[in-house]
């Protein structure tokens, strides 16, 4: 039985849908919402489109805009509808609107082939109603209300006209908000002091809205439960102080869960001292003006008692693979601030410290000899500079990498990982900076930029580390000598420093010119965190008459002098230029768009992303990835951010029109997976990027998927019309875009042809590049046992392929051989699936594994059993680049290339199945043929150096520029 509409609904539906265009106001602009019915929950949002016809003039259709029924709305879950399914549409200036007639209506209809029509639609343009429609478009909307700030607790706000307002405060209704009386013509301000129960450090959503529950404007602020400033806390208060109220409270928390993490799984032993090391890290650090001899000075104990200075054990290593330098110059308390940071921060990379001492006169030598045991320290009489003493630093090395580290500094959890990280992921790495964030957590530097002029930039300079223009790492023209790493061999190469920047400043900058100069690459480790002081060395007046910080200014004409004839760009340094001018080393900018991030251990087609936009990358392209959901997820992310890639993602960006409104113009290609997200993001483009070649994946034909689902689930009469009908409309989606884009890719020689066939050759067709790397070797056949299959169950093909084959093949096989055991791994295993599977004899439902290449060489034998379907099955290439012999459905086989009987074998029928899989499991010989042949097949096929030429081949059809040997080859033999 089929739920029921209650009677105030059941006039809105249409067919398969449920809603209503609501109307037009000047605050509200077009407003309505739309679901399916009967609901369904797990479904996407309904997609629509507002479309302006005029009736006297049938030719006038306009398509306005795409919008999404995805909105709260408080008023519908009493009918019956817990959906977020609201649709709002405000007029801009980006959105056609013709002359006014009096034939104007305004329709809103699904995206869906013959789309079905809202109730309450069309909607006729009054000449009122135009009037406000263009005023809106030129001016904005009027908005009837909005949030400007939360100052303490106490939320400021405005409203307009005489209608009561409320607050809405996690989800429930907390506070009204009245009108003034007398009423003024214009805004009026409010201001409300939140509930005290929401006063408790932590964050709150705050929504202003209508009592009628229509949304003004929300936002997420973090509420306080103190009002005093952190740094007044520290100037006044006691130690120990409440740490997590730092700005930089992130950070430790960071560092301290992840030697949590390790110690719970490996047994990785914590820090000895590490309250010892808290302490330290959460104390107010204060540059000493005079030169105090440090030997007697305590410091705050437990419970805040002083008491004598204890020793900072250091975890250096007898043969490290870093050697960290440390120049100082006094400020001992500095120093031991930024070795406890280096001991509090986990890293696994071993690593020695070197400390030079450039003629201290406070006692730092003594100090550090009883206080840091372990570090190695070099001692000058005199102070000689930071130049010269990172020199001789440098010339005690023993690490294949040297890190420079102020002592100013903090380093932050696996700081050294990824300050390494590019010279593995980019063997062209000649030097590589991190993330420099001051002590209140904004950004000081995200690499540098030398303009057109000689004049360097610390971009991104007061912003937020984590907005995605600065998160990802990138090729840059320098970065801070206050931490960078460097290969220690190409440092002597080179000559370290060059003297004629002695004593020190524009020495750091200099270098990494050396470096690209010397055909190596200079790069930015965004997730390489260390928290700078800056001024605690050397102050911040570069116009004082003694000092060092005086020499920034003299030694900047000498470095432009240099390198005059290296300098690119323009020569008027400004925030606009600086974004088109940051990521160096690249010959174009690409805009990948997909349903969701990459997670790779989950589907191949987050793999197949991964290998594409690094195929871009290896070519020369600047990747920005713009997921529609706009989900940061963690690890996945930064894993994104890590390979170079710009991830797009909410707060700072909350709409794909957003973003291609503010940055459409700056891409020349535009990569779109997926035909439902190409659907929703051509428009856009039309309007926002109309210069951009467009590059089509659609990973497989999803109609001809369908259409093999429909067969083999043997459907009949009117379930079968039904499932055409529906084939049939993906089918007219999926082509319609294939002909608006300039390139599509396809994995599959049969999908290419059966595109060409469908469209009559009009679109343009591509081999897809698919790279999979496995081992040097596949693992041996002893250990092995047992059959595996390998996929996300949340994808109906694999599930449907599973139920066949237990259904089917499983139960003789089993009692051929009883002792057989066949395991289920994937993600999207639900406890019923799980449950309902596991109860066969035999099966052992396993459920998502870490590692894939853990299942490839743990089992004797892959199965693919799968009876729909599109596309290069990921699971099948995966299997075969490890060496596991396979037995496949015809339809699993299908684009691969393999062939029956050597690198795999192919079964129709149950009888088929059974035979196939006994032979691979009982004869040795067979296998071991198999696996060696699948896998020699699997390094030809699917290798990087077959996908470069692939992508490089489409860019050349798109008359794009890239880096393919082949094409630089051709450049030089042009005369």
């Amino acid at each position: 039985m089929l739920p029921e509409l209650s009677s105030t609904l059941s006039e809105l539906r249409r067919g398969s849908l449920v809603g209503q265009l609501e109307g037009w106001s000047q605050s509200g602009g077009l407003s309505g919402w739309a679901c399916n019915w009967p609901l369904r929950p797990l479904a996407e949002p309904l997609r629509l489109l507002l479309i302006l016809e005029d009736l006297l003039q049938p030719a006038l259709r306009l398509t306005i805009s795409e919008l999404t029924a995805d909105l709260e709305r408080p008023d519908l879950p009493a009918e019956g509808i817990d959906l977020p399914c609201g649709f709002r549409f405000r007029w801009g200036p980006q959105h056609p609107l013709p002359p006014f007639s009096r034939g104007l209506v305004l329709r809103v209809l699904t995206v869906a082939e013959g789309g079905l029509e809202l109730a309450g639609s069309p909607l006729r343009l009054d000449a009122a109603t135009y009037g406000q429609i263009a005023h809106q478009r030129q001016y904005g909307p009027i908005l009837d209300g909005g949030l400007t700030q939360l100052r303490a607790t106490s939320l400021q706000g405005w409203g307009r006209g005489a209608e009561a307002l409320q607050l809405r405060l996690d989800g429930a209704v907390r506070l009204s908000v009245v009108p003034p009386e007398p009423l003024p013509e214009g805004p009026w301000p409010f201001e409300a002091v939140l509930p005290t129960d929401l006063c408790d450090g932590d964050v709150h959503h705050l929504q202003l809205e209508t009592v009628p529950g229509r949304v003004l404007d929300q936002r997420y602020e973090l509420v306080p439960f103190h009002l005093t400033p952190w740094a007044a806390l520290q100037e006044h208060g006691r130690p120990p102080f409440p740490d997590q109220l730092s700005p930089l409270a992130r950070e430790h928390y960071r560092s301290l869960r992840t030697w949590l993490a390790w110690a719970d799984a490996d047994g990785t032993p914590l820090p000895a001292d590490l309250p010892l090391l808290q302490r330290l890290l959460e104390q107010p650090l204060r540059r000493s003006e005079g030169s105090p001899a440090p030997a007697g000075d305590d410091e705050p104990g437990p419970g805040g008692v002083r008491g004598p200075r204890q020793p900072l054990r250091l975890s250096v290593a007898a043969d490290p693979l870093v050697t960290i330098v440390i120049p100082v110059h006094n400020q001992y308390a500095v120093t031991r601030r930024a070795l406890a940071a280096i001991a509090y921060a986990p890293t696994r990379i071993s690593y020695e410290i070197v400390v030079v001492d450039d003629g201290s006169s406070d006692g730092t030598a003594d100090a550090l000899q009883r206080e840091a045991p372990g570090i190695r320290l070099i001692r000058h009489e005199a102070a000689l500079g930071f130049n010269r003493a990172c020199q001789t630093g440098a010339a005690a090395a023993r690490g294949t990498f040297l890190v420079l580290l102020n002592n100013d500094t903090e380093p932050c959890a696996i700081w050294l990982e990824e300050l390494l990280d590019p010279f593995t992921r980019w063997p062209d790495t000649g030097m590589v900076g991190a993330q420099l964030i001051y002590p209140d957590g904004r950004l000081q530097e995200a690499g540098g930029i030398v303009w057109g002029n000689g004049e360097p930039w610390n971009y991104g300079r007061g912003g937020n580390p984590h907005d995605p223009r600065f998160a990802y790492g990138r090729q840059v023209d320098y970065v801070s000598g206050a931490a960078l790493a460097i290969r220690l061999d190409l440092w002597n190469e080179l000559g370290g420093f060059s003297p004629e920047f002695t004593p020190a400043y524009f020495e750091d900058t200099d270098l990494a010119f050396k470096v690209r100069q010397a055909g190596h690459s200079v790069r930015y480790a965004a997730l390489a965190r260390v928290i700078h002081h800056e001024g605690m060395s050397c102050g911040t007046d570069t116009a004082a008459a003694t000092g060092l910080k005086r020499y920034q200014g003299i030694h900047a004409p000498l470095f432009q002098r240099k390198w005059a004839d290296a300098f690119v760009g323009p020569t008027e340094p400004s925030h606009a230029a600086a974004e088109a001018i940051k990521d160096r080393g690249i010959c174009g900018r690409v805009l990948c768009i997909d349903q969701e991030t990459p997670r790779p251990d989950r589907d191949a087609g987050s793999h197949a992303a991964l290998v594409e936009m690094d195929l871009l990358q290896a070519l020369g392209w600047k990747v920005t990835l713009l997921p529609l959901n706009l989900a940061w997820l963690g690890s996945y992310s930064e894993d994104l951010q890590r390979r170079g890639v710009e991830l797009i993602h909410a707060p700072f960006v909350l709409s794909l029109e957003q973003f291609l409104s503010e940055r459409g113009r700056e891409f020349e290609l535009i990569y779109l997976t997926r035909y439902t997200v190409a659907s929703q993001a051509l428009p856009l483009i039309r309007r926002h990027a109309p210069q951009a070649r467009l590059l089509f994946c659609n990973a497989d034909l999803h109609h001809l998927r369908q259409l093999r689902a429909a067969r083999a689930e043997g459907l009949e009469g009117e379930a079968a019309r039904r499932a055409l009908e529906a084939v049939e409309q993906v089918k007219r989606q999926e082509l319609a875009v294939m002909r608006e884009v300039h390139l599509t890719f396809s994995y599959s020689d049969v999908e290419r042809a059966v595109i060409e066939a469908e469209t009559l050759g009009e679109a343009a067709t591509a081999p897809c590049p698919w790279v999979v790397q496995g081992p040097v070797a596949p693992a041996p056949l002893e250990g092995r046992s047992g059959l595996a299959f390998l996929g996300s169950y949340g994808h109906p093909p694999n599930r449907d392929g599973v139920e066949a084959f237990l259904q089917q093949v499983w139960p003789d096989l089993h009692r051929q051989r009883p002792q057989l055991r066949l395991h289920l791994y994937g993600s999207g295993l639900t406890p019923e699936l799980a449950s309902r599977w596991g109860g066969e004899p035999g099966v052992v439902p396993a459920g998502w594994v870490a590692d894939p290449a853990e299942v490839y060489a743990r089992h004797r034998v892959f199965l693919a059993p799968l009876r729909s379907g599109a596309g290069l099955k990921g699971k099948v290439v995966a299997a075969a680049a490890h060496g596991i012999p396979q037995v496949l459905s015809p339809l699993a086989a299908e684009a691969t290339g393999l062939r029956h009987g050597q690198e795999v074998l192919i079964a129709g029928s149950p009888g088929e199945w059974r035979d196939a899989v006994l032979h691979l499991d009982s004869d040795d010989r067979a296998w071991s043929a198999m696996a060696a042949a699948a896998f020699a097949y699997a390094r030809g096929t699917w290798s990087r150096e077959r996908g470069l030429a692939l992508m490089a081949d489409a860019l050349d059809r798109l008359q794009l520029p890239h880096g393919h040997p082949r094409r630089r080859q051709a450049r030089e033999e042009t005369p």
